[in-house]
């Protein structure tokens, strides 16, 4: 008897780690569209500032386990420390400060965005099964505006945590172009590189940085 209920634990957990697998690859799928449209107009180098606005948190797909007060307060806390790693990180190409839409100065880039996918994973598949099994994603639109151009029409506008056909790393949600950070030093792009929301948010960070390093 307890052999067939290890047998049937077994089974069922097989079947709980192929349809979380289904569900993410149906979410990465339904996002995997061409690049978003950018302006001719170039971006001033050398700001003098970078402004981070939080990212939207009212669209996309957010698939964390939670409903209602609290998947606000989720989202909430997730878009907050999200802008701050955003901002540490950005503050090594140029000063770097938190702002809100709504007041902004003459010169300075501003980088805003949305989460289009957030989902969280499962950390049992990940320690049980490995081989990507239950591992999280966050992908983002991102928008870059050039203050000193506009305050209302982005100058360059991307994706991250989309593999790119023709650049693509391996290193999956978070890297960054041909494998680098944005102060140029590689990282590990195997596969298992860390899990959990927290270093999907700090390689997202990284890639924005990273692709905005040439525009300086």
């Amino acid at each position: 008897m307890p052999r067939l209920v290890a047998l049937f634990a077994s089974v069922a957990f097989i079947a709980v780690a192929s349809t979380l697998t289904l569900v993410l690859s149906g979410c990465e799928g339904s996002i995997h569209t061409a690049p978003l449209p950018s302006s001719t107009t170039k971006l001033t180098p050398n700001p003098p500032v970078i402004l981070v606005a939080p990212f939207e948190t009212s669209t996309g797909k957010w698939l964390v386990g939670r409903d209602g007060m609290e998947l606000v307060n989720f989202k909430e806390s997730f878009q907050t420390n999200f802008t701050q790693q955003l901002k540490t990180r950005l503050s090594k190409l140029a000063p770097s400060e938190q702002r809100w839409i709504d007041d902004l100065p003459e010169h300075g880039w501003l980088v805003t965005g949305q989460f289009i996918t957030v989902f969280q994973g499962s950390r049992a598949l990940r320690g049980a099964i490995g081989g990507g099994a239950g591992e999280t994603t966050l992908q983002t639109n991102v928008y870059v505006y050039d203050l000193s151009i506009s305050k209302t029409q982005y100058v360059l506008a991307f994706k991250t945590g989309v593999p790119d056909p023709k650049s693509d790393t391996g290193a999956g949600s978070g890297s960054a172009p041909a494998g680098l950070s944005a102060a140029g030093e590689p990282f590990s792009t195997a596969i298992g590189i860390g899990s959990g929301l927290k270093l999907d948010t700090t390689r997202t960070c990284r890639e924005i940085a990273a692709i905005l390093t040439p525009y300086l």
